[in-house]
């Protein structure tokens, strides 16, 4: 288990405590993701697998090759990878996305789009942007 996953479980166990959540936030700014993307885009602009749904935009994101392969099992030959930082993710991902962290595993996560906005805020704050 890695860092963010690890911080995950933790807030999760505390039922979102402030100091849980905020170490889980952290760790998601400073991992590496593994993000799904259409094979047949290019290197210059990649498309990126979203879901969208009635009231939700969803982008799976992954912590770990197993789980992309996992849950992609059934699309493999169509996709691709782009691997980006949690501060290159955060920058990138538009204000109505919820991040679908580790879909189909023990440790999945949503990350609504408010978390987002807030680890962008920690970003602002840690001056790892401006």
């Amino acid at each position: 288990m890695n860092d963010i996953e690890l911080a995950i479980q933790n807030a999760l166990a505390s039922e979102g405590q402030d100091e849980f959540a905020n170490k889980a936030y952290l760790e998601f700014i400073k991992a590496n993701f593994i993000i799904p993307i259409d094979k047949a885009s290019s290197e210059d602009n990649p498309q990126v697998l979203f879901y969208p749904s009635e009231h939700h935009v969803f982008m799976p994101a992954f912590t770990n090759l197993d789980y992309l392969q996992h849950w992609a099992h059934d699309i493999q030959d169509s996709i691709a990878t782009l691997h980006l930082s949690g501060v290159n993710l955060l920058q990138g991902i538009g204000d109505h996305v919820t991040v679908s962290l580790n879909v189909g595993t023990p440790i999945y996560k949503e990350f609504n789009p408010g978390e987002l906005a807030r680890m962008r805020s920690m970003m602002l704050k840690l001056g790892l942007i401006k």
